[in-house]
């Protein structure tokens, strides 16, 4: 099991100096790597000079102006024993090079110039596997930390011993678990200082529970108005912070706006519109942690909805009339919703829960969501007027409830059937597969119409007489409860 423990340095002036120096010499031989491996990339996709040395005598066909061979970076791309070195490998040699050319580097430890290269073949690794984008170059602010490997670092009480800058003293809040060894330790730069991240691996991983010795399981319901929804009946709620911060963001922007480009006003007004950002991050974090030892806590299985977050937030399509001229498409409204979504950060609250869960030993699953705020959690029907707002109403058994509650409580059966999992206490309701909605759909999105009965609305009620129904939540009760 894998657990990262963050602390904040507390370094003298001239070790936060070395520490920013260190930063913008990776990130500038970070893009530079990146551009290099670009080239050599091209150049193997779309040859234009052609082969640039005989593989069986390896010889050099024009050294000065191309590389040796498709795919190579510099020198030579053979080893010993006659077999292609990876680019990881070629560009690790040149670090001698790179040092020699440019002294400035020396001043690096070695072990932290290798890490910076293997973050360079990572991040070329996710692209060919289609696990992400292709690598781009960082801009300043977007590079702002460095890796140690494991043995390199060492830890007397409240003191670091980073290679090549010194012993540092840090903030303490947690001491390092028993039978976890370290594994890397990572410097990063934030807006109010220096921190450090130390990442502990212990192999003895409490076991996952068996599918007979769940007792007591949950559904979650992801929202924007309440953060979470539970089977159980109760509501987290959402603070959102980010929202309560956009005044005085939007102040400093301001502010910012008004400032000599380069100047050193205007750089520290950008701080404090950092600082104001990572202020949001923290509280978010902290409020999310609280959340997921709460869950680990109660229950032995927490059951997700398995939501695509980044296809939710996509640009909506742009429409066009027969002139090609283009139409309102509703991207201004739903860049709103995105940015309510961004403040929610369920994809970072999973997570948390997924770190704690390995350790405490409790399952996680994340269910289908399709249809879960229009199938009735009682009697499984399916229809788009179950759901008004956050009120629910199934159009064939009756059966009222708060909608996102609802929704929790279809998941946690979703996660229960996925496992081949039985309890006592959450019965198995058979879901109907037909998606049928009645003749006479209820109204939706706050709309109201007349009941039936009244003069110039003639709609038949169905047998559990809620179907042709429409108007608020209490006419809609008030009606099924006068036919049952």
């Amino acid at each position: 099991m894998l657990l990262a423990y963050v602390y904040k340095l507390n370094p003298s002036p001239k070790q936060a100096q070395t520490i920013e120096r260190w930063i913008h010499l990776l990130r500038l031989q970070y893009n530079f790597r990146v551009r290099e491996r670009t080239e050599a990339y091209e150049q193997a996709r779309f040859p234009v000079m052609g082969n640039y040395c005989f593989i069986e005598t390896q010889a050099e066909c024009c050294p000065l102006a191309c590389s040796l061979s498709k795919g190579a970076l510099y020198g030579n791309p053979w080893t010993a024993k006659g077999k292609k070195r990876t680019p990881l490998a070629q560009q690790d040699a040149n670090l001698v090079d790179l040092k020699q050319e440019r002294p400035w580097y020396r001043e690096i430890y070695h072990h932290v110039l290798q890490q910076m290269l293997k973050q360079v073949d990572a991040a070329f690794g996710r692209f060919f596997r289609g696990w992400g984008k292709y690598p781009k170059t960082k801009r300043q602010g977007k590079f702002s930390s460095f890796t140690y490997p494991p043995g390199d670092v060492a830890f007397k009480g409240n003191k670091v011993r980073l290679p090549g800058i010194g012993w540092i003293s840090f903030f303490q809040s947690r001491p390092f678990l028993n039978g976890f060894s370290i594994r890397s330790v990572t410097v990063r730069k934030k807006a109010d200082g220096f921190y450090i991240s130390v990442l502990l691996q212990d192999e003895s991983v409490p076991d996952v529970p068996a599918a007979n010795q769940v007792k007591t399981a949950v559904g979650v319901d992801l929202g924007i108005k309440k953060l979470m929804s539970l089977s159980t009946g109760q509501t987290i709620a959402n603070p959102r912070f980010y929202q309560q911060m956009e005044r005085p963001r939007s102040q400093l922007n301001r502010a910012i706006s008004r400032k000599v480009v380069g100047s050193r006003r205007r750089r520290k007004a950008c701080q404090r519109l950092a600082r104001l950002e990572q202020k949001v991050a923290n509280r978010r974090e902290d409020y999310q942690w609280k959340i997921a030892n709460s869950l680990v806590k109660q229950f032995d299985l927490i059951v997700f909805e398995n939501l695509n977050i980044q296809g939710m937030m996509a640009r909506c399509k742009p429409k066009q009339d027969e002139n090609g001229k283009y139409l309102p498409n509703g991207q201004s409204a739903k860049s709103g919703l995105n940015k309510a979504i961004t403040d929610a950060a369920w994809g970072s609250l999973k997570q948390k829960v997924k770190i704690l869960s390995e350790r405490a030993g409790v399952l996680v699953y994340e269910a289908v969501p399709h249809f879960s705020s229009q199938e009735c959690s009682e009697c499984g029907y399916v229809s788009p007027t179950n759901r008004d707002l956050e009120k629910f109403i199934c159009q064939e058994c009756g059966h009222h409830e708060d909608a996102d509650v609802d929704a929790a409580k279809v998941i946690l059966q979703r996660g229960l059937d996925g496992l081949g999992i039985y309890l006592d206490a959450v019965p198995r309701v058979p879901r109907k597969q037909d998606k049928s909605t009645p003749e006479e759909p209820v109204g939706r999105q706050g709309k109201s119409s007349a009941l039936v009965g009244e003069p110039g609305n003639p709609k038949r009620v169905p047998a559990m007489g809620v179907i042709g129904v429409e108007g608020s939540l209490s006419d809609r009760l008030s009606a099924f409860m006068a036919v049952n």
